[in-house]
């Protein structure tokens, strides 16, 4: 979980005042009462403006591992009591905006109370005071900032090599579309996995370290668990996704993070105008992505297939695609199987979900019924010319 940064005794936001030390938060001089664990969650939130903070660092930092609680319910409960202490609304937010099933963000502007409240007048001594130090304390700062940049400038960018091993995270999803739940982190697979160059760790591999960390079947991959679980499986660096809609535009973001110290390797982004163009922004944003982590230009074109080619152009038969990829690993092929059904019945075309049609039946032992779908899988993907 990331080091929060060290917080000022009293900090404001709009008409609030809060003092982190005592507790009390007070609005236009009144005091305002708060239960513990919403205080604790305010500050969490306080501490990290303008950030996401997932449900999984809230409850690491609010909930022991080993104490037996309903945690959805119960942080629902503090923030929805810390809503009500701010006068604020989810669906209207001022103060905490919601990312559903993933986490919060605080919002409003965060400054130090002590400084929010000097007036001119008490500027004034001051500044005849200390005027002449603070010119030379400013051109010290402002030249030490130059040097940061153009030292950011000038180093080269940490690449990757054939050998590194790359982890995939779960997208974040705040569109309120749930055609996007798991299908741009398997149309992302499908993607990257086209490459050479990218050693992309398997789902089951995923699923394996998990296991060994204790962590739920079932829970997203965020970024907070992604770096632990990358160390443990020799990886080098995991990728995270997000959706955004921003009007009538769809805008798709990549970034590859270095598991060990959490400097972003490389990110891009696309836009596109509809739902429908979704999986071209994310196949423009993985193709720069590759190239930015050090994968030749040439390989990147001789192995970028469109992602609609490569898999469907229905979302809706890509998420059924990728529910049953979910379950075959958690469950086994005859729960993956009517999903896997359903996405070759929403697309016939759909070369992969015509091959995990096949693949579920082979394993439960209809092997005749396998063969079919084989066969039409390897014609439609011979047809496609999508890399085995």
């Amino acid at each position: 979980m990331p080091v929060p940064v060290q917080s000022p005794p009293r900090v404001c936001f709009r008409n609030f005042e809060w003092d982190l030390t005592s507790g009390e938060l007070h609005k236009d001089g009144q005091k305002v009462s708060l239960s513990p664990k919403a205080f604790e969650v305010l500050r969490s939130l306080v501490e990290r403006p303008g950030e996401v903070v997932t449900r999984e660092d809230l409850r690491a930092r609010l909930w022991a591992a080993d104490t037996f609680v309903e945690f959805d319910d119960s942080l629902n409960h503090a923030v929805k009591k810390l809503r009500e202490a701010l006068e604020d609304r989810a669906d209207e937010p001022r103060y905490i905006e919601t990312l559903p099933k993933y986490g919060y963000r605080f919002i409003a502007d965060v400054a130090e109370a002590d400084m929010a409240k000097l007036t001119v007048a008490e500027v004034g001594p001051a500044r005849r005071i200390l005027g002449k130090a603070a010119v030379v304390v400013a051109v010290f700062i402002v030249a030490g900032l130059i040097a940061k940049a153009v030292y950011r400038r000038s180093r080269p960018a940490e690449r990757l090599t054939e050998k590194d091993i790359v982890l995939l995270v779960d997208f974040l999803n705040t569109t309120g579309d749930s055609v996007f739940d798991d299908t741009l982190k398997q149309a992302l697979s499908i993607s990257l996995n086209q490459s050479p160059f990218l050693n992309v760790l398997s789902e089951n591999k995923v699923m394996a370290a998990s296991r060994m960390m204790g962590r739920p079947e079932g829970k997203p991959l965020t970024p907070d668990l992604a770096s632990e679980l990358c160390q443990r499986a020799g990886g080098k660096a995991y990728i995270t996704g997000s959706i955004v809609r921003l009007g009538y535009q769809y805008v798709v973001s990549l970034k590859a993070v270095n598991c060990a110290n959490g400097d972003t390797l490389a990110q891009d982004q696309a836009s596109v105008a509809s739902k429908e163009k979704v999986l071209d922004a994310l196949g423009v944003a993985a193709g720069k992505l590759r190239t930015e982590l050090g994968e030749s230009l040439a390989t990147v074109q001789k192995f970028d297939v469109p992602l609609q080619q490569a898999t469907t152009s229905s979302l809706e038969a890509l998420r059924a695609y990728s529910l049953g990829r979910k379950e075959a690993g958690e469950q086994g092929p005859r729960v993956a199987l009517p999903y896997d059904q359903r996405a070759i019945q929403l697309d016939p075309n759909f070369a992969m979900g015509n091959y995990a049609v096949g693949y579920d039946y082979f394993i439960l032992g209809e092997v005749g019924r396998a063969s079919e779908y084989f066969s039409k899988a390897f014609e439609l993907s011979s047809r496609a010319n999508v890399k085995s």
